[in-house]
């Protein structure tokens, strides 16, 4: 089976996004670059974890070359054990080596058939390169990529996309379904047949309890997606054209089904009334950027950051371009935060708003009259009100320098005319 073929297609356009719309290639050739002059990973393999050779371990060379053969891969693979009590393995690659770890633990419990699932999803991490991608991390972890907010989005969903493909190529490796889960489970929870009765529709039971509440979003920044998923996406492929030609669901329907799966991972707000605050300050937000008629791009990026920040993977899906259709969205959402809102919940929904009307550097009468409007909309009062804007003030500042920003624009005008002679 072609392994191109049964890859994610969530994962494949993810990834295409981040090399040409993000333009991640030169942040992972720098890091390439950097790291060249440093002690690399398989150095310190070397000298701590053994190097499972078909001499130091017959078993396993006799699991690799016939993983190696379903993927018809002829290129040289160093395979590792380190001393490790978890269920774990990765794959990487450094210069033009390529190398799989696998944790002691695993190949001393794991039956053999279960270790080519595991090593079927690890090799199929470097077939469809997704190490590289890894270079986006931030070593430091001050923060979590070295991506602005919307790439570090995608990175982040693209993550999950590709635990899916690769898990499908764990299973064309054992073409064993029940071999497959069983492999999840112990790597996931570390219980065995022993005190783990593998169900489905039992273990989709506890997403569903999960899917109301507000941690699942801060899941969202997890590199795999929730076990559930994986196994649901896992039988999806299973029983699908794509693995077998007696499955019954097509190709294009099992793309459909896993979306909706990812869908459960990622960053979105679980109840109403947060829901309701994102789609006010969406509305509002856009309704404070046109009130002075001159849309002005710092106001712009200040609304898509806020949504992105505080609620949504996907904060373009959020923002209304029709006039009517904002005011009808403000007046509901208005409506419920007024009832069932917090007044903190009110504060925050101002704070935000504010911010943006503050993010160009100017806040005039016209913004300050549309937030007084609003803000009566979900029952602040002006003496509120301004008390939001003025904390906001004292939090924030103003984060756009007006007269630098003239200075630029004057000299950047002069070289245009400069370019000209």
């Amino acid at each position: 089976m072609d392994i191109k073929k049964i890859r994610y297609q969530g994962d494949l356009q993810d990834t295409k996004d981040l090399y040409e719309v993000y333009k991640v290639k030169q942040i992972i050739d720098s890091h390439e670059e950097i790291l060249k002059e440093h002690i690399t990973f398989r150095d310190k393999l070397l000298a701590n974890s053994v190097r499972l050779t078909s001499v130091i371990s017959p078993r396993l060379h006799k699991i690799i070359e016939k993983v190696k053969s379903i993927f018809n891969i002829k290129e040289k693979i160093e395979f590792f054990s380190l001393n490790d009590n978890s269920y774990n393995a990765f794959a990487f690659k450094q210069k033009s080596n390529l190398s799989i770890v696998f944790t002691s633990a695993l190949l001393e419990n794991f039956a053999d058939n279960e270790i080519i699932f595991v090593l079927g999803h690890e090799i199929a991490h470097i077939l469809y390169d997704h190490n590289r991608l890894l270079y986006l991390y931030n070593p430091n972890k001050k923060k979590v990529t070295f991506l602005p907010i919307l790439a570090e989005k995608k990175f982040l969903t693209w993550q999950k996309k590709a635990e899916i493909s690769c898990d499908r190529a764990g299973l064309v490796a054992c073409m064993n379904y029940e071999t497959a889960i069983q492999s999840l489970l112990k790597i996931s929870y570390g219980l065995t047949e022993k005190n783990l009765n593998f169900n489905l529709p039992e273990l989709m039971k506890q997403l569903d309890d999960l899917a109301k509440s507000e941690y699942l979003s801060q899941l969202s920044t997890a590199t795999h997606p929730l076990l559930p998923v994986r196994l649901k996406a896992l039988e999806l492929f299973n029983n699908s054209k794509l693995f077998s030609k007696k499955g019954k669901i097509s190709s294009e329907n099992l793309t459909k089904e896993v979306d909706k799966l990812i869908a459960l991972t990622k960053f979105y707000p679980r109840n109403k009334t947060k829901e309701q605050m994102m789609k006010f300050v969406a509305a509002g937000g856009v309704s404070v950027i046109a009130i002075d008629k001159e849309i002005n791009i710092e106001e712009i990026k200040s609304l898509v950051k806020i949504l992105a920040d505080i609620f949504t993977d996907d904060p373009e899906k959020e923002i209304i371009y029709n006039k009517e259709k904002v005011e009808t969205q403000l007046n509901k959402s208005a409506k419920y935060i007024k009832a069932k809102g917090t007044d903190y919940d009110k504060f925050c929904v101002l704070h935000f708003l504010t911010v943006i009307a503050l993010s160009d550097g100017k806040y005039t009468i016209k913004e300050k009259n549309m937030l007084l409007k609003l803000a009566e909309l979900i029952g602040f009062s002006k003496d509120e009100t301004m008390d939001v804007v003025w904390k906001t003030l004292q939090q924030n500042g103003i984060n756009i320098d007006v007269r630098l920003n003239e200075i630029a624009q004057n000299v950047k005008e002069h070289y245009a005319d400069y370019l000209k002679e």
